[in-house]
């Protein structure tokens, strides 16, 4: 017969289930519950996130630097958000037609894409054929001809991602391929998670779409680089003597319209339509006063006509005072 407990021993029991409810109260009470969504798991933590997001902000303004000097217009490419989903929801959420650039990475496995608006790339073919750039465009299938003449801004793009990353790990990425359609783009498993990096791209009023995805299994192998202490590396870089010089001379190649203004006059509409054979029109200028020297729409200089050679030309004097320079802007 098992032996039978005192008083006292039920009370020593009743008393430590007591205790150690009241600590499993508090233990619930201090841990707040978070949600966890099964069906989209984030793999990629916050601090990794943070450190892609400094890496493509670099790109972004790079980009941006390289697309407003070869388009001779500003353009703004900025990076709106990092997100982690299926391939399958992104692949659904694509447009028919688009872009699609795949990318092959000789460091690491599998490829990234490369999303870009076609309507924003219709844009830089009018651009780069001498065209005004008409940014209201329907939004169609890239020909191949309009492909060879975007190729090259394209592979800027991609030698850009490739300067950018070299701080954490060269990718040494190269153009694999392109598709209009994405149904016939598989860069993961349709329950693999990607990485999507968010970009907008805004011309003359417009904004236009640019997407770069990683598959999870490429990010992984180094996603232990994607730490605090790479991403204080690269915000404290230094760009390096070789990209200054790279800078000074694509300023310094770049061509500025300049203008030499010999004299104005204002006539009413009557007088211009009875001009005739032998009339005198006076002008607003005495033949030894300077000329307007006009660079880039801008009075910079004053000058002298004059000639070199067989060819007219003029003389620069003085640049435009502080005070001038005010006076002519109103």
């Amino acid at each position: 017969m098992g032996k039978i407990l005192t008083q006292e021993e039920i009370d020593a029991l009743l008393s430590t289930v007591s205790v150690a409810t009241e600590r499993e109260e508090e233990i619930t009470s201090s841990q707040a519950a978070q949600l966890y969504d099964f069906k989209h798991p984030e793999r990629i933590s916050k601090e990794q996130i943070r450190t892609l997001r400094t890496i493509h902000d670099g790109f972004g303004r790079m980009f941006a630097t390289y697309l407003s000097t070869n388009l001779r217009t500003l353009v703004d490419v900025n990076l709106l958000s990092i997100d982690q989903v299926t391939f399958s929801e992104y692949s659904l959420s694509l447009s028919v037609p688009n872009a699609l650039y795949l990318l092959k990475m000789e460091a690491l496995d599998g490829k990234v894409l490369l999303e870009i608006s076609p309507q924003f790339l219709l844009f830089v073919v009018d651009r780069l054929l001498g065209g005004i750039g008409d940014t209201d465009i329907e939004a169609r299938e890239i020909s191949q001809i309009e492909l060879n003449v975007v190729l090259r801004i394209i592979q800027m793009a991609v030698h850009q991602l490739n300067e950018v990353w070299k701080q954490i790990q060269p990718l040494n990425a190269m153009l694999d391929g392109f598709e209009s359609d994405p149904q016939f783009v598989q860069i993961a498993r349709s329950s693999d998670i990607i990485a999507i990096v968010f970009f907008d791209i805004r011309v003359r009023g417009a904004t236009f779409t640019m997407n770069l995805a990683f598959p999870y299994f490429t990010l992984e192998p180094i996603l232990n680089r994607l730490s605090a202490q790479s991403m204080l590396a690269l915000t404290a870089r230094k760009p390096e003597s070789v990209e200054t010089d790279a800078v000074q001379q694509r300023v310094k190649a770049s061509k500025l319209p300049l203008q030499v203004v010999l004299a104005q006059t204002s006539l009413s509409m009557r007088d211009f339509i009875n001009l005739q054979v032998d009339d005198l029109i006076e002008l607003d200028r005495r033949t030894g006063e300077p000329l307007e020297i006009v660079v880039g729409g801008k009075l910079k200089f004053f000058g002298a006509p004059g000639k070199l050679g067989r060819h007219k030309a003029v003389k620069v004097l003085r640049p435009i005072t502080t005070q001038e320079e005010i006076i002519y802007e109103h």
